[in-house]
């Protein structure tokens, strides 16, 4: 019978942001773009900086995450497959139509929660390429949050 006392104080004393096997994360990040037109390498913006707030919801278990941006006017919340070892998770971006290509990288310390690190490359329409370099920093936040983030209105 002790063992079971034991047992269920320690799952009544997990934080919040654990809860039910999901680790939230809201990281505040700055977006760095350069663009420059393909054919004649003239620059389009050189280092533009913006600053925006991502939420994340990783499944460690899954080995997946979600993601929401508070920039975003695109609401299209989907599970991505990631790498998760050792607090970090790791995860290629790459998507492709007749308008765009993405190709990149993300990684994000979670176990701490700590520094979130992107880099993007894109091109529109075969004409444009820009590089994105975003570096931010994250807190843990319970499920609650996350959630609350997805019903705000867009921007």
């Amino acid at each position: 019978m002790k063992p079971l006392i034991i047992l269920g104080a320690l799952l009544l004393s997990s934080p919040p942001a654990f809860a039910d096997d999901f680790i939230y994360l809201k990281c505040e990040n700055q977006t760095r773009l350069t663009s420059s037109e393909i054919k004649t390498g003239k620059i389009i913006n050189d280092g533009e900086i913006k600053a925006e707030t991502v939420y994340l919801k990783i499944d460690p278990i899954g080995n997946r995450f979600m993601s929401y941006k508070t920039s975003s006017d695109k609401k299209d919340y989907r599970w991505d497959e990631a790498n998760i070892t050792g607090g970090v998770l790791s995860a290629s971006i790459a998507n492709a139509n007749e308008a765009l290509e993405v190709n990149g990288e993300i990684d994000v310390e979670f176990e701490p929660a700590g520094k979130l690190k992107s880099k993007v490359s894109a091109i529109a329409f075969g004409m444009i390429s820009t590089e994105i370099d975003i570096t931010g920093d994250c807190v843990n936040v319970a499920g609650s949050i996350f959630e609350e983030a997805l019903k705000e209105p867009d921007n």
